[in-house]
């Protein structure tokens, strides 16, 4: 029998730099609307989109060339100062109480400052009980990341066993390409478990074990 060794659970680093981010039909919008951040119609916008989506990418590769304030749900709210570009990044998570985005949403434009909240769905789809904050989630301008092209699924693809420093051949994507579910989570999956075989057997990647892994 072919001897397997035990992967160790390393963690791979992403990179977040904004040019890493990869610009397709799916999510021009949403990066249209951040490079126009000066003339947003309100002080504050959404950008939604499936799990696993670039989302986080986007916002944190925008905060840093724009010295924007990163706001967690530990974050104070009074620190946060005048004039700032505040990112909340994944605000319809329940980690924040309606009266911190609240609170949150009021400070920022009390200050001149301009907010961006992302999400998985559409802010007035967020389970929210205050009448205050959902009425001003529904004034937001949202930009959109819609599922993935082709184009993008490749580029995806390419970049993932990049950050893992996985050397992949082409032919090996184009296999993988139209056979692997078409969503940002199944892709990030299945690079995951791939990594895994080919430590665990010791074996180059190749279609044969992208197959096994489909």
């Amino acid at each position: 029998m072919m001897a397997t060794q035990i992967p160790l659970e390393l963690q791979h680093v992403p990179s977040f730099e904004l040019a890493d981010f990869i610009v397709s039909s799916a999510n021009e919008d949403a990066v249209a609307l951040l490079e126009n951040h000066e003339n947003w119609l309100g002080h504050a916008v959404a950008l939604i989109g499936p799990e696993a989506s670039g989302k986080t990418h986007l916002v944190r590769g925008w905060a840093a060339v724009n010295n924007a304030l990163l706001f967690s749900d530990t974050s104070d709210i009074a620190s946060v100062p005048a004039g700032s570009l505040v990112v909340c990044d994944n605000a319809d998570s329940s980690a924040y109480s309606d009266e911190k985005l609240f609170h949150l949403f009021n400070w920022t434009k009390e200050i001149g400052g301009k907010l961006l909240l992302t999400g998985k769905v559409h802010p007035t789809q967020w389970k929210v009980e205050l009448p205050d904050l959902r009425s001003r989630l529904a004034t937001l301008t949202v930009g959109e990341i819609t599922k993935p092209d082709d184009q993008l699924l490749m580029v995806l693809l390419i970049k993932l066993f990049s950050d893992r420093q996985l050397q992949v051949d082409i032919s090996v994507i184009d296999y993988i390409l139209p056979r692997v579910e078409r969503s940002f989570n199944s892709v990030y999956q299945f690079v995951g478990r791939l990594d895994q075989a080919s430590l665990s057997d010791k074996r180059k990647i190749t279609r044969a074990l992208a197959k096994k892994c489909l």
